[in-house]
C-alpha cells in the first residue's frame, strides 16, 4: 500500500466530510434567514431544483463507480490473459531445438520474474500526467530482457526448416509483449479529473442544499445529517481506492498468483 497515496485519499473523504456538515447547518441557517425574510411561502418550488441536482449528483456517482469496478475487473483479467500468454509462449519454445529452446526458456523465466517483481516494488502515480510511476530500473530490466528474448527468437528462426515452427512461435511471444502493454495502459486508464471535482463540487452543493430545505424543521436529526455526509464520503473514499488498485486499500495484487502460478510451473 502506498501510505502518501492513502494519506492523501483519506485527506479528501474527511475533508469532504466536514464540508459536507458545514454546509449543511450552513444551508440551514440560510434557510431559516430565508424563511425569517419571505416567510414559509418562499420555500414552495423548491423542490423541482434539489431533486434535480441530486439526482444529477446520484447518477454521476452511479457512473463514476461502474466505470471504476470495470475497469478494476479489466486490469484483473488482463494479468490472468498475461499469465496465459507467457504460459503458452513457454510451452511453444519446445517446438525449437535443445540449444535455443533451453536458452530462450530460460530467457522468458527472467523475464517472468522481472515483471512480477515489477509489481511488487512500490509504484506511485503522477496526479499531473496521469500516470503511473514505476521503478525505473525494473523497468529498464524488463525492456533489455523483451529484447534479448524477441532477438534470440529471432535469431533461432533463419533456417528454411523453421518456417512452420515460427509461424507459431513468433506470435504467441509478441502476443507476451501486447499484454505486458495493454496491462500499462490499463493501469494508466481512469477518468478525466474534471470527473472526481464534480463529485466533490455536486456533493458540496447537494448538501447545501439539503441543509436549506431543513429550515423548516425545528430540530432536524443530528443522526440523518451526519449519516448524509458519511454516505457521500465514503462512497467517494471507495471509489478513489478502487480507480487506484495497486496505490490503495483495495487492491488486484492477490490476481498477481496466476503469474507466480506460471513460474513455478517452470522450475
Amino acid at each position: 500500500m502506498n501510505m502518501t497515496f492513502e494519506l492523501f485519499a483519506i485527506a479528501v473523504a474527511v475533508s469532504f466530510l466536514l464540508g459536507c456538515v458545514g454546509l449543511l447547518a450552513y444551508g440551514r441557517r440560510l434557510g431559516q434567514r430565508h424563511i425569517g425574510q419571505a416567510g414559509m411561502g418562499a420555500m414552495a418550488g423548491l423542490d423541482a431544483v434539489e431533486g434535480a441536482v441530486f439526482a444529477l449528483l446520484g447518477l454521476l456517482l452511479a457512473f463514476a463507480i461502474s466505470g471504476a469496478l470495470q475497469r478494476f475487473d479489466e486490469r484483473r483479467q488482463l494479468i490472468v490473459q498475461e499469465g496465459i500468454a507467457i504460459g503458452t509462449a513457454y510451452d511453444h519454445l519446445d517446438l525449437l531445438p535443445p540449444g535455443p529452446r533451453d536458452a530462450l526458456k530460460g530467457k522468458l523465466k527472467e523475464y517472468l520474474e522481472a515483471r512480477i517483481e515489477l509489481f511488487r516494488q512500490p509504484i506511485d502515480f503522477d496526479f499531473e500526467h496521469e500516470r503511473a510511476v514505476y521503478s525505473g530500473g525494473q523497468e529498464a530490466k524488463i525492456a533489455a530482457l523483451n529484447a534479448e528474448l524477441w532477438s534470440g527468437t529471432l535469431s533461432a528462426c533463419p533456417s528454411a526448416s523453421y518456417v512452420s515452427t515460427c509461424s507459431l512461435l513468433l506470435p504467441v511471444i509478441a502476443h507476451v509483449f501486447e499484454t505486458a502493454q495493454l496491462r500499462r495502459g490499463a493501469n494508466e486508464k481512469h477518468p478525466p479529473k474534471i470527473v472526481f471535482g464534480m463529485l466533490y463540487g455536486f456533493g458540496l452543493v447537494g448538501s447545501l442544499l439539503a441543509g436549506f430545505s431543513m429550515a423548516t424543521s425545528k430540530a432536524p436529526s443530528r443522526v440523518h445529517l451526519f449519516a448524509f455526509a458519511l454516505a457521500l464520503s465514503f462512497a467517494l473514499f471507495v471509489l478513489t481506492n478502487v480507480e487506484f488498485p495497486r496505490l490503495g486499500l483495495i487492491r488486484v495484487d492477490f490476481f498477481d498468483h496466476f503469474l507466480t502460478d506460471v513460474e513455478a510451473k517452470m522450475r
